[in-house]
């Protein structure tokens, strides 16, 4: 319950400004505004005073390790008892001295107690005279606080301040209410503060003090300084020194109020035709889990929603499938504070509650059976429609927001069986070498089919609108200036229209593409050029307004496999992209060249090209066809894995504010890389060409021994425009070597079941070149790694488990000129065993999972620089991590858990070690309460 007991050893460190002076009184009737005079300090007076400074400890407070039955777990702690003691010189009236505590750890919370309580205790002349008071002060900063003041007698501690927090909560209420109604600052007169500025309202001793309630407030529940001093309330005694001592700082009375929730759900059904469902949650603002604070934030949450099956209504002959759906949910909150602050909101008239509810509407028609004529099959099957709308509204302190959507979408699925006519190739067959007659190229072409007709066919239209006013308030209560308030509007039509096909004309060729383009429909207002220059490039459909085409999207795709044997499979893969974007709401137009007063709309345009020629070659498949399944040579290359060989070329460029329409040409991305670089006298804000070559196998071995290995190149151009020029960019990277190998093997008999060892590794090579402006080298950069990463498994009949892993990466890294070396190693290892927990613990001997992990990391990473030969040290860390862990489920709704953990960090380079132990248990309980239908 304490907040501190002075927090004088985190007050220490805060240095001299800790202790300060304000030359512009908090409180009083006058005070200096000249220049700062006097000197403030603050100490430490304990029981070690007691002959110097006759310090005794307030009632109830003391040594507690030398009192009989003392806490004995106080004795890693300072044991004398201290007090802060605060000094101020030629402290004139109306001025105060204090020490402040800006809390490092964080705002804190006072809002769970209800009281909180000090001793303070004069020393000197002017305590008993009522000259000086004793005051705490809680708040934000030096403007924005809650104050209480008392009288304090320099002979005895009594009588012990006790302040009552609701009472600064009242007071804070009251002011808030001044500022929510318009009323200009007040009460400084009347409680004695020189700021007319500020909003101030005052009680007995208990003072709040507002700069501008609308920022940094005063806040219980974020309580970001403490401070406490002397306040000098007449200058009837003089004397050059004034001091007073603090103690025992500490919250007490804490509220103990019970939380409830209540939730109910019901479900109707009513057998096919339909169902309802209903959710109701209501939660109190004091309701949370254990060791977290209240939400103070009170909710009622309803949500409903049905099904309703429409076809149920209409004739079976129809074969529609029309479901309806239905919802509504609603939530309301009744704040108990206002958010972000400790006021109550009852205490604000006029609040505005947060609430919300939406009401939503789905239908949906569809084909249930297929048709029996072509023309059902080819036209209404097909065919599906959908359709949505919502209604909503949505409120909190500070703004309002209604909203509605709603969306229609028709779309058009067609497939079809691939069908055709067979190619009269049987005398080119005939006429080719047995070898490829007899093979699957022979066969291929003698099966030989042309399609017309594509195997599927999209369509889709959809129609969608968004709009949603949203009005922000300056104050959460209501006024009557609220109507003067104009909603912001935001809003989306869109009108979306896609369409594709997928067409095999052949077995071997297959080719797909999909156009997909959204219009905008909204009618921007003309008062600026590029509202204007969107309302004029509008288009129109049988004189309907269609809007402005805002994005396209165009995909293509270009698949080649002929079956030229079992063993070989060449294949050839091309696709592209293209996306258009225009900005209709932001940006400048973009004039157009050689017509002087024109302007488009603004745009940026990406495209890409792929070209990939690949090759799968089964030598093992090749050797058994050559020379039988017999032949041991053929058997031995039969455990080759196929080999696959692949070259890719990639292209892309993007273009941006530019004027021209892209053609075909650019949308498809056909063409060399000047076409990439260059459209119509446009240079492309960037571009890239990529050549990356792969080769992959592998092989299963004898005696369960098998690996991969692979090879990869890839060389990149990248072209950035800077200026008027193109800077070039080359990049190489080499992937090689690249796999693993592993031997496992499963035992029949004996305590082993399992053994498996392996390894994987790979190598890298990279680098970079920039070119510059004046055509020579810019920059250079480059990578160099290699990774080896053994591992092991054991695996044991009795269910124990063992696995061991080890990854090394050595690795260089080149950057203008300076050289990164990364030196790091891991090994990780775990132990697995379950096992049946004693029958006098389980009747049912419930199965335990235990687990005993270690792991470790070490990374040492140093810098060569330029011109120097020695490597210089710049990161020596080192992690180690012990973990074990225990669960098992005590009953089908019972399970627990166990889990201690040991952690090490060094690192090194710091001279710095840190150690962490973790102990985690888990106790988990499942309830069912039912079903009720």
């Amino acid at each position: 319950d304490v907040i501190a007991r002075l927090a004088l050893a985190r007050m220490r460190f805060l240095g001299s400004p800790w202790a300060r002076r304000s030359d512009t009184p908090i409180l009083g009737l006058s005070g200096s505004t000249g220049e700062p005079h006097g000197e403030v300090s603050a100490s430490v007076v304990s029981t070690e005073n007691r002959t110097d400074l006759g310090y005794v400890s307030p009632p109830g407070i003391g040594d507690n390790v030398a009192r009989r039955g003392g806490d004995r777990e106080s004795g890693g702690i300072q044991i004398n008892e201290r007090s802060l003691r605060i000094m101020a010189d030629d402290l004139r009236s109306g001025e105060r001295a204090e020490a402040y505590l800006r809390f490092p750890a964080g705002p804190q919370n006072l809002l769970t107690y209800r009281t909180l309580r000090v001793w303070f205790r004069g020393r000197g002349p002017g305590w008993e005279e009522g000259d000086l008071q004793a005051f705490l002060k809680l708040g934000s900063d030096d403007n924005n606080f809650y104050l209480y003041r008392s009288a304090a007698r320099s002979t005895t501690w009594e009588p012990e301040a006790v302040i009552d927090l609701e009472t600064w909560r009242r007071l804070r209420a009251i002011v808030e209410n001044r500022w929510l109604t318009g009323e200009p600052p007040s009460g400084a007169a009347e409680c004695g503060t020189p700021d007319p500025n500020a909003f101030v309202a005052c009680e007995g001793g208990y003072l709040v003090h507002l700069a501008d309630p609308g920022i940094n407030p005063p806040n219980l529940a974020a309580v970001q300084e403490i401070s406490t001093g002397i306040y000098r309330v007449a200058a009837a005694v003089t004397d050059p020194t004034v001091e007073l001592w603090v103690d025992d700082i500490r919250l007490s009375e804490p509220v103990s109020q019970t939380g409830a929730a209540t939730s109910v759900d019901a479900r109707l059904t009513a057998s096919d035709v339909g169902n309802v469902r209903l959710a109701y949650t209501r939660q109190s603002g004091q309701f949370r889990q254990i060791s977290e604070n209240p939400s103070y934030r009170g909710t009622d949450a309803l949500q409903v929603a049905g099904d309703l099956r429409l076809e149920r209504f209409l004739p079976t002959s129809f074969g529609l499938a029309v479901p309806l759906t239905v919802g509504y949910s609603r939530l309301g909150v009744n704040p108990e504070l206002l958010t972000g602050s400790d006021l109550r909101g009852a205490a604000l008239p006029g609040l505005r509650k947060p609430s919300s509810w939406s009401t939503s509407y789905a239908l949906a028609i569809r084909r249930s059976k297929q048709g029996t004529s072509w023309l059902t099959r080819g036209l209404l099957d097909p065919l599906a429609l959908s359709a949505s709308y919502s209604v909503g509204r949505a409120q909190t302190e500070l703004s309002e927001a209604r909203s509605n959507t709603y969306a229609l979408t028709l779309s058009y699925q067609l497939l079809m069986r691939r069908r055709g006519f067979r190619l009269p190739l049987g005398g080119v067959v005939r006429a080719l070498p047995e070898f490829l007659r007899e093979g699957e190229a022979g066969k291929s072409l003698e099966r030989a089919t042309v399609s017309l007709v594509p195997s599927r066919v999209r369509l889709a239209s959809g129609l969608n609108r968004d709009e949603a006013n949203s009005t922000a308030f300056r104050f959460p209560v209501a006024r009557g200036d609220d109507r003067l308030l104009r909603p912001t509007l935001a809003l989306t039509h869109l009108w979306r229209n896609s369409g594709g096909l997928t067409w095999q004309p052949l077995g071997m060729l297959v080719l797909s593409g999909d156009l997909a383009s959204t219009r905008d429909l909204r009618v921007y207002p003309v008062s600026s050029p590029i509202g204007r220059l969107a309302y004029r490039d509008r288009d129109f459909l049988f004189g309907i307004p269609t809007g402005v085409e805002r994005d396209r999207s165009l995909v293509t795709a270009l698949a080649l496999t002929p079956a030229l044997a079992s063993w070989l499979r060449p294949r050839f893969l091309s696709n592209s992209s293209f996306v258009l974007s225009r900005m209709l709401t932001s940006r400048d137009p973009v004039p157009t060249p050689g017509d002087e007063g024109a302007f488009v709309l603004p745009k940026t345009l990406n495209n890409s090209r792929s070209n990939e020629v690949g090759m799968a070659v089964d030598l093992g498949r090749a050797f058994r066809l050559a020379a039988g399944d017999s032949s041991g040579l053929a058997k031995l290359l039969g455990r080759i894995r196929p080999v696959d060989l692949s070259t890719r070329l990639t292209r892309t460029s993007t273009f941006d504010l530019t004027a021209f329409e892209p053609s075909t040409r650019y949308q498809l991305g056909l063409g060399g890389l000047d076409r990439f670089l260059s459209q119509e006298g446009a240079d492309a804000l960037g571009a890239s060409e990529s050549r990356t070559a792969s080769l992959t196998s592998g092989a299963d071995l004898p005696l369960g021994i098998s690996f991969t290995l692979s090879h990869g190149l890839t060389r990149t151009t990248r072209f950035q425009r800077v200026g008027g020029s193109f800077i070039p960019t080359e990049i190489e990277q080499r992937e090689w070597p690249v796999g693993n190998v592993r031997w496992s093997r499963t035992f029949r008999g004996g305590p082993l079941s399992l053994l498996a060892i392996g390894t994987g590794f790979r190598r890298r090579e990279g680098s970079s070149v920039q070119g510059s402006r004046a055509g020579g080298i810019g920059a250079l950069s480059g990578i160099e790694s290699s990774t080896i990463t053994p591992d092991a498994q054991i695996s044991f009949r009795n269910g124990v488990s063992l696995t061991l892993g080890y990854s090394q990466l050595d690795q260089s890294t080149l950057s203008n000129g300076n050289q990164t070396q990364l030196d790091q190693n891991d090994i990780s290892s775990s132990l697995n065993y379950a096992f049946r927990l004693p029958r006098s613990l389980s009747r049912l001997r419930k199965q335990v999972r235990s687990s005993l992990t270690f792991t470790s990391t070490d990374a040492l990473t140093c810098l060569e620089q330029r011109g120097q030969e020695s490597c210089i040290v710049i990161s020596d860390v080192s992690r180690y991590e012990f973990r074990g862990g225990l669960d098992t489920d005590l009953l089908q709704t019972v399970s627990a858990g166990l889990q201690i953990g040991y952690s090490l960090n060094d690192a090194r380079h710091l001279s710095r070690r840190t150690s962490q132990i973790s102990v985690l248990a888990s106790f988990q309980l499942s309830l069912f309460a039912g079903d009720y239908r």
